[in-house]
């Protein structure tokens, strides 16, 4: 199946219709490769990762960072790669980008024009490619294949709103009448080193906390938690009514609360069974996408 939409510019719905694709062939073939434009390719993987969830097999996504029909195009080599990795013992959502096979739930863009383009800084590459006549080799730490009954769910809230705090910043009473507006469902807020976040957006939380959005702190820092618990300005937010994010990246971040509140609306749940819901889910490992939730309270 082809869908035609611009890596920038791809929506839940271009999502649903790759795992509809996957889901309906679950069992008519061993693995899957996905071409996709770089530039979102990372909350694609996160969003497979949700959408299908208990899916044992691999499913694989690769691009390029120069089209196939100019010199020293890097395509041929990646989607040739990433056929053989689908077929190989792997059972998790991967990137396969350059050298590496990389964790989907974990994968970061980090270079804008070189051929290893992606990362997962805080876990290890799931495989290296060796050369192309040796082949590949896989870690350990993989998940591999296995039986499994595999879940659909495609029906993501993406009423979301994303803010990270730039300091000196004063943006008060704009923040505000987001957490006002019925607009938005959820809010994901960056803040500085271990989930510190300024006096400033406490107001901010607390009035998003009113209206019944759930609020979640995610770190900057490309190795490390949001944990909140270690310094008094991380503990203000949480006493706040915001929650840590532990140590997701704001790719899967992003994709998993629209997964967790688009799972709650389905349920019928609000107030604080919605809240305590989507806090449970985002906190359960998904195929690895988080690994510290809390160091200490």
């Amino acid at each position: 199946m082809e869908t035609n939409f611009k890596s920038e510019e791809a929506k839940s719905k271009d999502r649903a219709d790759i795992a509809r694709v996957i889901f309906n062939n679950t069992f008519k073939y061993d693995g899957f490769v996905v071409i996709h434009g770089t530039d979102t390719m990372s909350e694609t993987a996160a969003a497979l990762t949700y959408m299908t969830s208990n899916f044992k097999k691999p499913i694989v996504l690769t691009g390029s960072q120069r089209s196939i029909w100019v010199p020293r195009s890097d395509a041929q080599n990646n989607v040739y790669t990433a056929v053989q990795v689908a077929t190989m013992d792997i059972g998790e959502v991967v990137v396969v980008f350059g050298n590496y096979v990389l964790r989907g739930s974990r994968v970061r863009k980090v270079d804008e024009e070189g051929y290893d383009a992606f990362s997962t800084p805080a876990v290890q590459p799931l495989g290296k490619i060796t050369s192309l006549s040796k082949g590949i080799r896989l870690y350990e730490h993989r998940i591999r294949r296995g039986a499994s009954e595999p879940i659909l769910f495609t029906d993501f809230d993406t009423s979301i709103f994303h803010y990270n705090h730039i300091s000196g910043t004063t943006v008060d009473e704009d923040l505000l009448y987001i957490a006002r507006s019925k607009s938005n469902h959820a809010i994901l807020l960056g803040s500085f080193g271990a989930g510190n976040i300024p006096d400033r957006p406490l107001k901010f939380i607390v009035e998003a906390k009113k209206h019944d959005k759930p609020v979640f702190v995610y770190t900057n820092c490309e190795i490390g938690s949001a944990d909140m618990g270690l310094y008094s300005v991380g503990a203000l937010p949480l006493k706040a009514g915001a929650k840590p994010a532990g140590d997701m990246t704001i790719e899967a971040l992003g994709q998993k609360l629209m997964y967790a509140m688009g799972l709650a609306k389905s349920q019928g749940l609000i107030g604080e069974d919605k809240h305590n819901f989507v806090e449970s889910i985002i906190k359960e490992p998904y195929n690895g996408d988080i690994t510290i939730t809390e160091r200490r309270t």
